[in-house]
This record gives structure tokens, sequence and C-alpha cells, in this order.
């Protein structure tokens, strides 16, 4: 079967990641603090419920629904190439722009600088940032994620490009070879194993504080430190990538049949959004490893169930998501991934964001700016095929 798989509801699922993973850094930026006695919400946000995990999810069901046919050439760098173009362009702007930010807003200045002041204004901001130069080269590179203690934070979603750049790489190989599995029970196999190094990854995050001062790692004594590492490491989200691709085999060999009908998708969508909820409320507990194992597998178990009770376009949650201007926007919601930490921190500059006015105004603006540039891409990618398609002029 080498037609391509069309899945209308998975835009708006892509939507409600966004959103959450935006509420999560308007928390930790002191913009929501208004919420912090919304007791049965609040956690939704700063757990979060919906995590960059879903992206990767996404990711691999879906490029593995592109790369369906096992003889059909792949190449790797035309790939990679046509995913760089699409997503690096945005993380070198708002990289730049946070860096000017972060620069502004630690030289401690309260007002624009005349014409005279800036070179002052920059030397001291440089002055107070933590190796700014080797910060901006590491993030423009996308080495940040690797290396994090070695340069201060600028556009925190950086990681994710690093992750997938090499889940990109890893795709034309691995879609080729899962296609040549049509066995059930081996790909149901395959679907346990890798679950494995993320269990084992949270079991070491949580003992590893004995490991001490590490090149380069820096300070893993440092809880922290240490967690902004283990959560941003590329290779365990390759698992998280392929656990998509292994979803979308069984998806084609007809294991999620079953979901066709109507009230089986909704009651598990249902279902699995109450399990989501509650797993939050666990997170509580003192034991690190299984904090650490709920947000990053049992968390990415839900959306693998979530991801294949809407690809039928059955049940409740597909209806909402299938609305018009719901699947519209969310068709563009990894730029707001990408934009809005910088914009946080500009908009602070400007107002007080502890505000639900702000809140609201904020959403709005960065999902319209994103969701116009991706309709002026698509505009673009129209005439461009129309242009291949006119005959050639005599």
């Amino acid at each position: 079967m080498n037609e391509k798989a069309y899945f209308p509801a998975i835009d708006g699922l892509r939507l409600l990641a966004s959103i959450n993973i935006v509420m999560l850094h308007l928390a930790s930026s002191s913009a929501l603090g208004y919420m912090s006695n919304w007791g049965y919400v609040f956690p939704i946000i700063t757990a979060p419920a919906f995590a960059a995990g879903l992206f990767f999810i996404l990711a691999g069901f879906l490029f593995a629904s592109k790369f369906n046919d096992p003889d059909r050439r792949m190449p790797v760098i035309p790939f990679m190439f046509a995913r760089i173009a699409k997503l690096y362009r945005c993380h070198f702007v708002m990289t730049l722009l946070m860096f000017a930010a972060t620069l502004f807003k630690l030289s401690h200045w309260t007002h624009i600088p005349a014409w005279g002041e800036w070179m002052d204004c920059i030397s001291t901001g440089l002055g107070n940032m933590f190796h700014p130069i080797r910060s901006l080269v590491m993030h423009l590179t996308l080495t940040w994620s690797l290396f994090p203690q070695q340069g201060m934070k600028l556009n925190e979603p950086s990681w994710s490009l690093t992750a997938f750049f090499i889940c990109y790489a890893i795709t034309p190989f691995c879609a080729r070879q899962l296609a040549k599995i049509s066995d059930k029970k081996t790909l149901w196999i395959l679907c346990g194993l890798v679950f494995l190094p993320g269990i084992a990854w949270g079991i070491f995050f949580e003992r590893a504080g004995f490991l001490g001062e590490l090149p380069l790692l820096g300070n893993f004594a440092n809880y922290d430190l240490r967690y902004q590492y283990f959560h941003m490491f590329p290779l365990v989200r390759i698992f998280e990538y392929l656990f998509g691709m292994i979803l979308f085999r069984l998806y084609r060999s007809g294991a999620f049949d079953f979901l066709q009908k109507n009230y089986l998708a909704g009651i598990l969508q249902i279902f699995l959004l109450v399990i989501l909820y509650v797993s939050l409320f666990t997170m509580k507990s003192n034991s690190v490893a299984w904090n650490f194992i709920c947000h990053h597998t049992v968390a990415v178990m839900i959306y693998g169930g979530l991801i294949i009770s809407i690809t039928t376009s059955k049940g409740w949650l597909c209806k909402i998501f299938c609305v018009p201007i719901i699947r519209s926007v969310g068709r563009a919601s990894f730029y707001p991934y990408l934009i809005h930490l910088p914009l946080i921190t500009i908009a602070w500059s400007f107002c007080n964001m502890n505000k639900p006015l702000s809140t609201v105004v904020f959403l709005v603006f960065i999902y319209t700016i994103s969701t116009l540039y991706q309709k002026h891409k698509d505009h673009l990618h129209r005439l461009k095929k129309q242009a291949h398609s006119l005959p050639p002029q005599k």
C-alpha cells in the first residue's frame, strides 16, 4: 500500500500540545501567578499534561506514513535540508532576538539608551551574561542541548531541534526496515522495547548525583542542572520518535481497526485523558525516578494511544480537532513553540504579564502570526507547484 495516509485530527492534537508547552513557560516566567490557587487546573500546565514528547511521536508517526513504500528511494541529505529549511530559519532569528533581549535585560538599563550610551549598555549586558558568545554559538549550531552547562539558556526549545534533526537523519533507514516487518507480534515486541531506554534513563537520572563534576557536562550533584541535561538528551528522544514510527506500522497492519466505531474511539479518548490527568498528581511523590518516568514514559504511552484514537477521525475529540479553524492554527503550532520564549521575555519589558488579559492577548498574538506565516508558506508552495506543472514555453 503506497497511498499517502491523511489524519486531519492530528493538527488539533498538535495545537493542544503547543498551547500546553507555551502555558508551561508562561508559568515558569511568573506570568500565571493568578492561577496558582487553581488546584485542579494548575498541574495540567506545570506538569505539563502535554509535553514535547508528543511532537516526537507525532513526527515519527507522520514520517513513517510518508515513507511507507519499502522500495522508494529516500535520500537522507535532501530530506534533512528540507527539514532544516523549514525549522532552522525561525530558530536562528529567535535566538538572535533572545540574545539581544537578554543582553538588554542584564544591562539593567531602565530606559532605551541614547545613541552615545549603546556601547556602555552592550558592554554591561555582556559582562553580566554567562559566556555570551559561546552560548550564542552553541544555540546556533544546535549543540547547546548536548552540553547545556557550558552556556546560558537563550532559546530553550532549540534543544528539540537537535533531537529532531538526529531523528530525521535516521528516518529513511528506519522507515525502510520497519516497512519490511509485517508480523504484528514482532511490531508489538518492538513497541514495548522502545520504552526500556527511557525507563532506564529515569532510574539513572535519580542515581546520577554520585557522578559529581563531569567535564563539559557540569555538576551532576545539582538536581536542577542534572535534570536539564537528562530532560533534553537527544538520544533518548529518538526512542519516542521510533515509538511513533512503530505505531504507524501497527496502524497500517490493522491492529487498531476496532476504533472505526465511534463509541469505542470516544470511550478510549475519555479514558486516556482521565489517566493522563490523574498521572499528573502522582508526580508529587518523593521518587525522582518515578516523577521522571511518569513524565517521560507513562505520558508517552498515553500520547501514543491518543494519536491512534484520532487516526480514524472517530470520537468526540476528533470532532473538536477537525474544526477548520483549529486545524488551520494547529498546522502552524510548532512555530509558537519555537518563538514564544523570546517573546515572553520581551513582553515582560512592556507590561505586567501576570494578568488573564495578558495571557489571552499573548496567545492570540503568537498563534495568529504563526498561522499567517504558515498560510504564506503554503501559498508560495502552491505557486511553485503551479509553475512546475506549466508546460515549457516555446
